[in-house]
């Protein structure tokens, strides 16, 4: 098997669905290919991958042309998604908008759009938790979930963070790792919890990185907040090591929200460090309650919780080091990789279809790159058209300026003349 993916959007998410993936395919023995959906390079792949992936990636002419050759050659393709984005009437409650400006919020609503299209022209969907599947399934797909996993260098970083000795002292930290200020709704739901126990415990400190809006519910603890600046994934771990406790609140009644991963009690599990938790689906799936972590649906199980953690400097460590081994028991590349494999081979027998005469691929492929070939000659011969219209409006603009100018430099040249003339009569009137 050899599998192509298509990635619409960079950062952690790629990262995380398909880079993360790829890993794990080489560990069975699967070879695969990741690609822009812009990429001319795909119009081959089409024609030599087993099976597509395409991660979040918004509907446009290159998709749709891979989309056909796949089908006439009867090969699956998979919708992937970490989020609810094939949902476009929920919109409104993404946090990440209010991030936004007007033009970009539009933008961003208008690909969405397109991603759902997306999701609408394939076969199923390849997602992080049971709720996104049963999202999915709602919306009419069949959906199969693969759960975000560790790679072996996150690992790699995790183990060198959680070796390092920490110099440990009286204070007890608290942290929470924000990557955008579309966690500023996230972290909200906690802020009145976190003040209360800022003012019992005089000991607790607040860690914060990332872009995070703390509120003026929290000024009055400045000199307690330790702020650091977004860091890149390969150091996030050392600064989760630092902690004490982590905190993952989520918004438990914005389906968004809900529709997120365990990831970040993953992360922090990796290098030994407690979480607490909002109780969705994804945190209920892979924390056991008092075992490997806490999981709070209300403001009075949160402050209960955090205090009993706060309280107690045996029970940090003892968590920590439980959710440490489910970490390594669930969520390595190794175990990943087994998991992936079983999900792609049902996906394969389901949805995979008795394929088009080779000639038949052939002609397709030849038709579609000679229409994007016209199309490209007709988007350049419209381009340099409208180079020359420029090249002529600024023409016409360089000669109406000079001559604009040269007639200002006459008339003030008049009007100095004239001034000079008045003030040579009034000379000579003023002689005796």
């Amino acid at each position: 098997m050899n599998v192509l993916f298509v990635s619409g959007i960079s950062g952690d998410t790629r990262r995380y669905r398909c880079l993360h993936h790829q890993e794990q395919l080489a560990l069975s023995g699967i070879g695969s290919t990741l690609r822009e959906p812009e990429d001319s390079a795909l119009y081959l792949d089409a024609t030599t991958h087993d099976a597509a992936i395409l991660h979040r990636v918004a509907w446009q002419p290159a998709i749709a042309d891979l989309v056909a050759v796949l089908r006439v050659r009867g090969k699956p393709i998979i919708f992937e998604t970490d989020d609810l984005v094939f949902a476009p009437e929920l919109q409104e409650r993404i946090a990440f908008l209010d991030t936004l400006s007007p033009q970009e919020a539009r933008r961003f609503r208008n690909d969405m759009t397109q991603v759902a299209r997306t999701f609408a022209e394939c076969d199923c969907v390849l997602t992080t938790t049971g709720y996104l599947a049963a999202a999915a399934e709602a919306h009419g797909k069949s959906a199969f979930v693969q759960r975000n996993a560790a790679s072996h260098e996150m690992v790699q970083c995790a183990e060198h963070a959680h070796a390092r000795l920490r110099e440990r002292s009286d204070q007890v930290a608290l942290a929470y790792f924000s990557g955008t200020g579309s966690h500023n709704r996230d972290f909200a739901t906690i802020v009145p919890v976190l003040a209360d126990l800022m003012t019992r415990y005089p000991q607790v400190i607040l860690h914060l990185s990332g872009h995070l809006d703390v509120g003026p519910s929290l000024q009055p603890f400045s000199s307690r907040i330790r702020r650091s600046p977004f860091v890149a994934w390969q150091d996030l771990p050392e600064l989760i090591a630092q902690a004490d406790i982590n905190l993952a609140p989520l918004e438990l009644d914005n389906p968004f929200c809900q529709a997120k991963s365990e990831i970040k009690y993953v992360e922090a599990a990796l290098v030994g460090v407690p979480t607490v938790a909002s109780a969705t689906d994804a945190f209920a799936h892979a924390i056991r309650h008092g075992e490997t972590g806490f999981l709070a649906a209300t403001a009075s199980e949160w402050r209960s919780l955090l205090g009993a953690l706060i309280e107690d400097s045996a029970l940090r460590p003892q968590i920590g080091d439980a959710a440490r081994r489910a970490a390594y028991a669930a969520y390595l590349p190794e175990v990943a990789a087994a998991s992936l494999r079983t999900t792609l081979d049902a996906i394969v027998a389901r949805f995979g279809r008795v394929p088009a005469p080779a000639d038949e691929v052939a002609t397709l492929v030849a038709g579609q790159l000679v229409r994007r070939w016209q199309d490209q000659v007709a988007a350049t011969a419209q381009a340099n058209r409208q180079a020359d219209e420029l090249r002529r409006a600024l023409a016409q603009w360089e000669d109406q300026r000079i001559v604009t100018s040269a007639a200002s430099v006459s008339a003030e040249r008049a009007a100095q003349a004239e001034l000079l003339r008045e003030i040579v009569d009034r000379l000579r009137r003023s002689r005796p």
